[in-house]
This record gives structure tokens, sequence and C-alpha cells, in this order.
């Protein structure tokens, strides 16, 4: 498997080991200004490691996960600019899952 980051134009921008998404949180800061420069982004499609997503975070979309690294933490949102642990993900994953439950009871009433 490949460590390399890929920029929306399809370009090897960086690299990830898959360890610790603090490091890659890192990387992702130092490349936002010198590909934008390029008209060129990193989306976290070209992340590499997404085998190391569990499967039942394979189909979260109340926001973006960038990444899982080795210690089951989270590179999240938009810019890249969090982390959290898959369990926190979970929790909030249920907790949706169950609203959406509530919320399509009630209707039915």
């Amino acid at each position: 498997m490949s460590d390399d980051i890929i920029s929306k134009n399809g370009e090897v921008v960086g690299q990830w080991n898959g360890d610790d998404v603090a490091d890659l949180q890192k990387i992702l800061a130092g490349l936002r200004q010198v590909l934008r420069k390029n008209k060129d982004k990193v989306e976290y499609t070209g992340i590499p490691h997404s085998d190391q997503f569990p499967d039942d975070l394979k189909d979260f979309t109340a926001y973006i996960l960038w990444a899982v690294d080795k210690k089951q933490k989270v590179l999240v949102g938009s810019g890249a600019n969090r982390t959290e642990t898959v369990e926190s993900i979970r929790e909030f994953y249920a907790n949706d899952e169950a609203k959406a439950s509530i919320d399509r009871h009630n209707l039915e009433e």
C-alpha cells in the first residue's frame, strides 16, 4: 500500500504512513498554501490508508472524515483541523441515527 497523498489534480504532493493523524494534519496544513498557488488542493479522497477506516464509519456523512490512524484517532472537519476518536464519532453517529429514527416515528403518528 502506498503512503502517497494525491492532490485533486492527481499529483503526489506528500507522504503519510498512517501512524498518527497529528502528523497528517501538519502535512496538510503545510501543503495548503503551496497547492493554492497552483490552483490545486488535497481532498479527503486523496489521503492514503483509507483501509484503516472501520466498516461502520465508511458511510458516515455528517462531516468529513479524512483519515483514521493506528491509534483510532480520526482527522475530521472540512479544513482537516480537528481530531476525534473513532468511539466519539460512533457515539455521534448512534445519536444521529437515534434522532432520525425518533423523527421518523413522530412523522408516522
